[in-house]
Parts: structure tokens; C-alpha cells; sequence
């Protein structure tokens, strides 16, 4: 059986399904937005080479 709701209800509800909406698009382009930023948590190679190893790797590319 259907119980009827004054037309009020229907504002609210419609408003509340339209913010709901909106704060779960947010949602969803911060965690997307948090995935392209996110770092591995393996080393790069650039982080880990010391002065030393880049001195020697660059003379043996100049070798070629």
C-alpha cells in the first residue's frame, strides 16, 4: 500500500540525492587525483645512483 508523503519530502529527498552526488564525484576525482600522485615505494633509479656511479657511467657512454 502507498502511503502518501507531503510534496516537502520529495524537495528534501531530491536534495539530498543531489548533494550525495555531488560529494561522491568529489570523491571520486580526489581518489583519482590521489592515485596519479601517488609514489611506489621502490627507489628510482635516479634517487639511488651516487656522484661517483653517474661520473663513471657517463665516461663509458662517451666511450661509444
Amino acid at each position: 500500500m502507498h502511503v502518501f508523503k507531503h510534496p516537502k519530502f520529495y524537495e528534501e529527498y531530491r536534495k539530498r540525492a543531489k548533494e550525495a552526488q555531488r560529494n561522491a564525484k568529489r570523491q571520486a576525482t580526489s581518489d583519482k587525483q590521489q592515485a596519479t600522485e601517488a609514489l611506489s615505494d621502490k627507489p628510482q633509479a635516479s634517487k639511488i645512483l651516487d656522484p661517483k656511479d653517474q661520473a663513471s657511467s657517463e665516461s663509458s657512454s662517451s666511450k661509444r
